[in-house]
């Protein structure tokens, strides 16, 4: 009799593997179908050992053990996806079955037998898989502009097809998988997949049919977790769009999707692209720190055809400013669409009292009240994003209890109610989480805007992902306020944004600030990133921030006894390694006060040896970081430190 080490592959509250027995021969890495609570699921096995070698451990069992009930022929599940799984969750602090769960797609365990009855032989053979054996890992930088990089990508992917092997584009989001199958699909349509989690489970499966079946090179344009589809002949592998922060998870287990595709390509052999118009700063560093090649040298023009011009420095405070008003009357009246970027939806960001000067907060949370205009614009009410607790406008201050409260920053409401004051026939838009809640919805408005000559469409950065065309004029509409947020990413953020509004921008951009020296702005007014983004690493080295070394960050909520237990709890634990505990930059999330402990570490002890070489992962802070109870929240890389 054998005694078998179970991971349920099933999302749950599985905190610990499972142990089943069996009669039957069985190998470490068998997919076997085990109970829990009367439920039939799918598991890996990760250990195996025999009976009578452990006699009286399985004596002093509480339980009785349960059989496993059977046995799958073959994994479909390679040795590499599994060992990448494993390490990625040990690099994220992540138990086994979150690992598992959140890399392999429910389709994959939800429908496993049919897939694993796909089959291709030539896919499978193990030719094919000592030939990538072979291949030495190569990672290539390719900053370019999108243009460029489509071109090279077409003359790669006809190259790989040549020589008999696919190519795996991964990408972050649904509507990037779409564009990018828009463009390279011409001429091969019937060797290309797109697949993400948005298609259903029955069209998934379709795909997964067409990637395993066919005897062709394929070129499959997916998110990262459908890597872990068995088509053993991905020589290539691109990380496209690569500044993208929708690669990182925003819930537990918070993985960095880029890290795991990393990863993997090192495992099966593959080389590894890392596409962007600028990638991200910590990439651009591994230029030298890991000996990174590039395709082309980096290119940090941004190739805008059009004109920028910079208002606001010598007048008041406007919501638009005279030459913003000018130029949106000049685009109206040639019949052009002029898009306004506001950073933050809501008619004001923050509302101070001029009496105290005190911030109106959340009650409940904390969070900054932000002032917002009703769907019929009828009617003001404070809102809080966090909570979504709703307030009357005439709120007093809690400080001192003064009527005198003044709203600041510019939202979306902010922007359209002034061009309606200044635009009274004119077609206007908004596209922000509020007004769109779907991705149909949102596509909607953009289609309708698309449609008008001579509208006029207010949106936050979700509308970068939406709309299809560049308008003839663009305004940022307060690009000073992009310097509130405190965030140690947040200069790399800004060029993000400015980047992306240039790219939905044919012939005219306008920047409102007060600050028209601003390094950023003076970088892109000359055409020229390469100094901005050369500062900033030098001021991240001087600082010791990522990439010059690792970011842990602990965050623990509870209510305020509990919070202060959590900081002792943290500076005990972790006193070997120097924690900072304080509380969050928002005391209060629902109620419960927020607590937060940041580790620093050398990079070299906190590394995957397949991503940085000689690097590995303090085992003494693993287990510590593993053994905190689920309120404790460990975020590696995380994206900010407050």
């Amino acid at each position: 009799m054998k005694i078998v080490t179970v991971i349920p592959l099933k999302k749950g509250l599985f905190r610990e593997n499972l142990t089943y027995f069996t009669t039957k021969e069985i190998e470490n890495g068998s997919i076997v179908n085990v109970s829990v609570r009367d439920k039939k699921i799918l598991g890996l096995v990760v250990s195996v050992e025999d009976a009578t070698n452990i006699k009286s451990d399985i004596k002093k069992l509480q339980y009785n053990l349960k059989k496993i009930i059977d046995i799958k022929e073959q994994s479909i599940f390679s040795k590499e996806l599994l060992e990448s799984i494993f390490l990625v969750g040990k690099y994220f602090v992540s138990k086994n079955n979150n690992s598992m769960t959140s890399l392999i797609p429910a389709i994959m365990r939800e429908s496993y037998d049919k897939i694993s009855r796909f089959n291709n032989e030539s896919i499978h053979a193990e030719q094919s898989k000592s030939l990538l054996k072979n291949l030495k890992t190569e990672k290539l930088l390719f900053q370019a502009q999108f243009e460029d990089r489509i071109s090279y990508y077409k003359t790669l992917i006809r190259g790989s097809f040549a020589q008999k092997k696919s190519v795996y584009i991964v990408l972050p989001t649904e509507k990037d998988i779409e564009e990018f199958s828009k463009l390279l699909e011409k001429g091969i349509e019937n060797f290309v997949v797109t697949i993400h989690g948005g298609f259903s489970p029955k069209k998934q499966l379709k795909k997964i049919e067409q990637i395993l079946e066919s005897t062709h090179p394929m070129l499959v344009i997916g998110t990262a977790p459908y890597l872990a589809i068995p088509r053993q002949d991905f020589e290539t592998i691109i990380l496209e769009h690569e500044n993208s922060n929708a690669y990182k998870m925003f819930t537990r287990p918070h993985f960095d999707l880029r890290t795991y595709v990393e990863l993997f390509a090192s495992k099966i052999g593959a080389k590894l692209i890392f596409g962007d118009f600028l990638l991200r700063y910590e990439t651009i560093a591994r230029k030298e720190l890991d000996n990174f090649a590039e395709i082309h040298p980096l290119s940090y023009r941004t190739n805008f055809n059009g004109e920028i011009k910079i208002s606001g420095k010598d007048e008041k405070f406007k919501v638009l400013t005279d030459a913003s008003i000018r130029e949106i009357q000049a685009a109206i009246f040639k019949k052009e669409n002029v898009f306004i970027f506001s950073l933050r939806k809501g008619l004001a960001t923050i509302t101070i009292c001029r009496d105290c000067s005190e911030t109106i907060m959340c009650e409940k949370c904390s969070a900054p009240l932000v002032l917002y205009l009703s769907r019929d614009g009828k009617k003001r009410m404070f809102i809080c994003n966090r909570c979504k607790e709703e307030k009357s406008p005439e709120i007093t201050c809690p400080n001192c209890g003064s009527w005198n409260l003044t709203p600041m920053g510019i939202g979306t409401d902010t922007v359209i109610q002034e061009l309606k004051n200044v635009f009274p026939d004119t077609k206007i838009f908004k596209l922000d989480k509020e007004s769109a809640k779907t991705n149909t919805g949102a596509e909607e408005i953009v289609e309708n805007f698309e449609e008008c000559h001579g509208a006029i469409l207010v949106g936050t950065e979700m509308t970068f992902f939406y709309l299809k065309n560049k308008v003839p004029l663009s305004i940022i509409a307060s690009f000073d306020s992009l310097w509130s947020i405190p965030n140690f990413r947040m200069s790399e953020r800004i060029i993000q944004l400015m980047t992306s509004v240039i790219g939905k921008t044919n012939k005219k951009l306008l920047i409102q600030t007060k600050n028209e020296e601003d390094s950023a702005i003076v970088s892109i007014i000359n055409e020229n990133l390469l100094s901005f983004v050369r500062e900033e690493l030098r001021d991240r080295k001087n600082l010791c921030y990522p990439p010059y070394a690792r970011f842990i960050k602990i965050t623990y909520l509870g209510d305020k006894e509990k919070a202060i237990e959590a900081k002792n709890i943290l500076r005990e634990l972790l006193k070997d390694y120097s924690p900072e505990v304080f509380s969050g930059f928002i005391a209060k999330q629902k109620g419960k006060y927020s607590t937060n402990a940041l580790i620093k570490l050398d990079i070299k002890k906190w590394s995957l040896p397949e991503i940085s070489g000689g690097s590995a992962i303090d085992q003494n802070l693993l287990e510590k970081l593993l053994a905190l109870p689920p309120q404790f929240e460990v975020i590696v890389d995380p994206e900010d430190l407050l």
